[in-house]
């Protein structure tokens, strides 16, 4: 399969030299394995020592009976000498936690890189017997970041250079982006049919083999059932009482659907930003999904997709886009209970203040929403961002700038 660059390839790369297990977690079929094979080859040709297990071999599974039954293996493959271990699909072994802290525990020259999927964390409780002994890699669909990058093979400022400078083709991979999204398959393959018949195949591996194999639930036909609602309100806040009324669930059951949901990189509930109780919103989250194509999936419009971005799709694709930040502090959304609304409130990096971004497909130059204004001036936000489709434009009103897709808001 061709390998597209990530950004966690050079993180991993960077923790080589660190004891801790470096941990790769992610949904299925996000590149880990992809990504794990790419750096052995990588360290081979640099004649390093490395050995590759996967527990979806029995032949390899047979090894981890006991910490030092799979440490005896290791040795008597490649003796005692510093090695790099890969061992993918962690998630396939009982109490993986407890077993990557004893193996960590045992003070070996071996640098263990290790992969799982989604359920690992549910299943496994896997961070806390961990704590000090592991740093975590989050390997998600690919970026719009990455896509550009890796559909006109170059770096990063030279592909937001050439889509400034080419409207048509930024316009034609922006479309491709959010109608498809980010698994590395389908990407890589190049018909409609081919991409609809893999993130098909995707979403059948996720409910099969997550959800009713590893993390064992009963009502797999509710929790469907949950996907495609969410999917018809992704921007939307959550109304737990009427998804319990129309699913036929109680709240509690509900509620740990969608922490399965987030936990597994399906969707993200994202947060009110709130300072005053009484007026503004504080509890209801609003649902996003981290991947469009999986999105468009589950609102049953994949299909009939003609290179047009539907509904609240942008909305949740500009979403995905401000995860490319990395923030420390979480996207947020502001709402007060007299209905005015900002789509997105992030936060600076170097002053903690908060801004606001609104998002518009195609946004009229100079002329700034009501609620947003309300926002700046209630909490002296220093600039705001207008995400759109492909306008670019800076407002002296405030500050505020209007970018395209392809941008990232510069904090």
């Amino acid at each position: 399969m061709t390998f597209i660059p990530r950004h966690i390839y050079t993180k991993l790369k960077n923790h080589l030299s660190e004891p801790e297990i470096s941990l790769i977690l992610g949904p299925r079929q996000s590149g880990k394995t992809t990504i794990m094979k790419k750096l052995q080859k990588e360290l081979q040709q640099q004649n390093k020592s490395t050995l590759f297990l996967n527990l979806d071999i029995n032949e390899d599974k047979q090894f981890f009976q006991t910490q030092h039954t799979l440490i005896d293996y290791i040795k008597s493959k490649i003796s005692n000498k510093p090695t790099v271990i890969f061992i993918d699909e962690i998630h396939r072994l009982t109490n993986a936690g407890l077993f990557l802290k004893g193996l960590y525990d045992l003070k070996t020259k071996y640098k263990f890189i290790i992969s799982g999927s989604g359920s690992l964390e549910l299943k496994a409780n896997i961070i806390e017997p961990m704590t000090g002994r592991k740093k975590i890699f989050y390997c998600l669909p690919i970026s719009f970041t990455e896509f550009i990058t890796y559909k006109l093979n170059t770096t990063e400022k030279k592909a937001k250079t050439l889509l400034d400078q080419n409207p048509l083709q930024a316009s034609r991979l922006v479309n491709e982006y959010i109608n498809y999204g980010g698994y590395p398959r389908v990407i890589s393959t190049q018909t409609h049919q081919n991409k609809i018949n893999i993130l098909t195949e995707i979403f059948k591996s996720y409910i099969e083999k997550d959800i009713l194999l590893l993390l064992n639930i009963q009502k797999d036909q509710a929790f469907r059932n949950l996907i495609k609602l969410l999917a018809t309100q992704t921007g939307n806040l959550i109304n737990y009482n009427e998804l319990s009324s129309t699913l036929g669930l109680n709240l509690k059951t509900l509620k740990k659907y969608l922490y399965l949901l987030e936990k597994t990189f399906i969707i993200s509930l994202t947060p009110p930003f709130f300072q005053n109780a009484r007026k503004e919103l504080t509890k209801s989250p609003k649902v996003y999904f981290l991947d469009l194509g999986l999105l468009h999936l589950a609102q049953g419009i994949l299909p009939s997709l003609q290179n047009q971005i539907i509904g609240n799709t942008f909305e949740n694709a500009c979403f995905l886009r401000l995860k490319e930040l990395n923030l420390f502090h979480q996207i947020h959304f502001w709402r007060t209970k007299s209905g005015a609304e900002v789509d997105f409130i992030i936060h600076s990096p170097k002053t903690g203040q908060p801004i606001p971004i609104e998002i518009k497909l195609n946004p009229k130059k100079n002329i700034l929403g009501k609620s947003l204004i309300n926002f700046i001036k209630k909490y002296q936000s220093k600039q705001s961002f207008i995400y759109s489709l492909n306008t670019k434009h800076i407002s002296s009103k405030f500050n505020t700038h209007t970018i395209p897709f392809h941008h990232l808001p510069k904090i």
